[in-house]
Formats: C-alpha cells, structure tokens, sequence
C-alpha cells in the first residue's frame, strides 16, 4: 500500500446507514460456491451486516470472500478501518457472471474476481477474489490452460523482478524456496503463458489490488480449494469487463466496476457496448429500461448488481437484502502478541487517537502484518530481539509507505511496555 492509498485510508469518512423496518432473521448467505440456475446471468445475493466494536472492512472481505476495494464501492463513507459501531454495510456477495465462455476458470480483471466452472456440477460456480497485475506489469487478457500443479512451488524469480527489487534496496535471489518468505504461497497453476501462474501468496492483503507482476493471487484458503477442484488442461479464460449485464427472476440489473484504465476513450467504449447490449434486451424482451438508472449506476460504480428496468426500484431492492449474522470472532484477523520489553519502531509523524488506531489497523494488514501498537496518539511496531530486525522494519516502513520512524531500545520501552500490558 503507497502512501496515497494510506492518506485515503485515514481521511476516509464514516457514514451510518440506517437499516430497514422490516429486519429478515439472520441467514447465512453463499460466499465462495454459488447455486447456478440454467442460463442464468446472475449468481448470489447481496447481505447486511451490523458493524461491531474493532471491526475492519478489510477482515470482513477476507472472510466473506471479496475484495477489500469491492467491499469499500459497495459501502461509500464508511471509513474502512474505523467504521463506527452499530451501522450496517452491504456485503456485495452477488455477481454477474462474465460475457465469456462458461467452461473451466474465467476471471474478470475489472471485478477482480476468478470464477470457476465445473464440468462435474453444472449448477454451482465456485467464485473467489484475485490480486492482479499492476500498471506496468498487466496480467494478460486471453485463453490459455493450466499445463502444471505445483505444490510448495519454488519462485524463480525473472531477472527483470531482481532488478526492480535492486533498484529499492531488495536484492532478491535467483530461486526463493518455499516457506513463508515465498511470495507464491503453498499452491500454484501454471499457465499455458510464459511465466505466468495463478497461485496463493504470503501477502494476503495484496489479494484485490494491483500489486503483482502480472500473476493472478489467491486468499491462501481460496487457492487452496481452488487447487482441489482443477485438473492439468483446464481453461482459463482472462477478460476485463467492468460494466456488465444479466437477468434474473425476469429482472434487468447492471453490475459496474470502476474500470482499470480511466482513458477517455475506453469509457465511451464502454459505455457504448452496455448501451447496445441493454437496447438488445429492449428489442427481445419488450420491457423498458429506466436510462437515468443506468447512469446512475455508471457514476457510482458501486460493483453491485442494481436493477435497471422502469419497474423496478433500488430502494426496495437494497431494503430486501438478507440480514447476515456476526460471525463473533474473524478467523483470519491478525492479533500481535502481548506487548513485551524490546527494541521498537515508533512512528514520527503527528496523529490524533483516531488517525493511530486506524493506522494500527493498517500496518497488521501489511504483508507480512506488522505487530503494531497505539500508545496514546503514539503508533509503536514490535517487540524485536535485536536493533537489526527492528532497523528492517524501520527502513520497509520508508520503502513501502514513505512513514518515518526512529528507534527505542528496550530500556526506553519500559513506560509503555507496562501502560499496553495494564491494557491488554
């Protein structure tokens, strides 16, 4: 995470949304496997959820299976690391399939989003977030197939990574074998394109950014199930579709990704494509669409299926979504140990209690987490044993989110040591 996307972490507002009258009993909605109707374009439903007292959005996404920035579009003003207690968020757990063929795996860069389609279950679609190639490294746009199945792989890095990473002061080697500094995880699809692969990492925060070199990157449990279900020669399909159409139950609804590449150009194309597509389905079906909803739908880009036709209504769509229960604990969350004497990085820059705590939350999402404190309006990082593991983490800290620090050995640890312990 670059500090642009820090500062918009932190700045971000909060926002309440008020729940509807009628609440429906709690009910546990589909996360990962999907029930798949014949031809139908449209697969899942959407949830709420009532906040609690230490929850993140970024915890909420891993467990229910989206990505952190689906779960932001969805919920506009809800700040994502401190969302105030007792509002309620829309869990964006439903989807329109992509236009593609519907056979093995096909991701859709936009949604940032893998589905897979078995020969063996015709009716169900297993669907999981993906991480995706950055601006300048872009995951390619295809068919190919998987040629291998590696478990614990071994990276071999391209010489063009080793350079990047020289050039930041990162050396890394040839070959990185497997364990936890392995950036491939556990389990890993090669692809029919050189160099390419789908595969686990050890930085799960990365899953629903553009952060890899090209390569598509499970939550470690998703690439996991994942490796289960495909076979050597399956396809895979890759396409970048952020607006996208489909009917269910005889309902018209748009589903609309903020698009990777924000050219001019390419939106009008975009648009002009949705617009043939939704006069198509006029013409066939003889129903009338509602044109401001569309646009409404194109300038929110809230990633959720929203009705469009002239009958339908978004606010008594929103107001029929589920009611999911709290899981009560997040099993993935990461939790520091106990705080305990030792050399730490305190953080230099000014912070009011709210703006540390959220960026408490921040850094144990961090890949890999960083065991971070609030000490007062204060943001510590550690314990380590020795000055040179915490001088590490001072110097990612410069490297990866432009944030100065400086260093307190043990002995100058003492008095917050025993304030975070009294604490705990």
């Amino acid at each position: 995470m670059n500090l642009l996307l820090l500062l918009f972490a932190l700045l971000a507002g909060c926002q309440t949304l008020t729940p509807p009258s009628t609440t429906p009993p709690g009910v546990e909605l589909e996360k990962r496997r999907f029930q798949r109707l014949a031809g139908g374009e449209v697969v899942g439903q959407l949830g709420r959820l009532q906040l609690r007292d230490g929850d993140t959005l970024a915890d909420i996404a891993r467990y229910f299976g989206v990505v952190f920035q689906a779960i932001q579009d969805a919920n506009p003003g809800i700040d994502p690391w401190l969302p105030p207690p007792g509002s309620e968020i829309i869990l964006p757990l439903a989807h329109i399939l992509p236009d593609a063929p519907r056979e093995g795996i096909v991701i859709n860069l936009a949604a940032m989003r893998l589905f897979h389609f078995s020969k063996d279950q015709p009716n169900q679609v297993w669907s999981y977030a993906v991480g995706i190639g950055r601006a300048n490294w872009h995951t390619p746009l295809g068919h190919t197939r998987i040629i291998e199945k590696k478990i614990n792989p071994n990276w071999v890095v391209p010489a063009s990574v080793r350079r990047e990473h020289a050039r930041k002061g990162d050396p890394l080697p040839k070959v990185v074998p497997p364990g936890p500094d392995n950036p491939l995880g556990r389990y890993a699809l090669r692809l029919g394109w050189h160099s390419y692969l789908i595969h686990g990492t050890n930085k799960p925060y990365g899953v629903g950014l553009q952060v890899s070199h090209g390569c598509i990157r499970l939550y470690p449990e998703d690439i996991a199930e994942l490796f289960s279900q495909v076979e050597v020669g399956t396809p895979v399909t890759i396409v970048n579709q952020p607006y996208l159409a489909g009917w269910r139950d005889g309902q018209l609804f748009v589903q609309i990704y903020k698009p990777l590449n924000q050219n001019k150009v390419v939106l009008r194309k975009l648009w002009r494509r949705l617009s043939r597509q939704l006069k198509r389905y006029e013409v066939q079906t003889g129903q009338k669409i509602d044109w401001q909803k569309v646009d409404r739908a194109i300038a929110a880009a809230r990633g959720i299926p929203l009705p469009v036709l002239q009958t339908s209504s978004w606010d008594s769509y929103l107001s029929q979504t589920a009611h999911v229960p709290h899981p009560q604990v997040w099993p993935m969350k990461y939790r520091p140990a106990p705080a305990q004497l030792g050399w730490y990085v305190e953080l230099k820059m000014p912070l009011s209690e709210t703006t540390a705590q959220k960026l408490v939350a921040i850094l144990h999402h961090q890949g890999p987490p960083m065991p971070a404190y609030r000490f007062g309006n204060r943001v510590v990082v550690g314990p380590y044993t020795h000055k040179r593991q915490a001088k590490r983490i001072q110097i990612r800290l410069a490297r990866d989110m432009e944030l100065s620090s400086r260093l307190i050995s043990p002995m100058h640890s003492q008095q917050f040591v025993r304030t975070l312990t009294a604490t705990q």
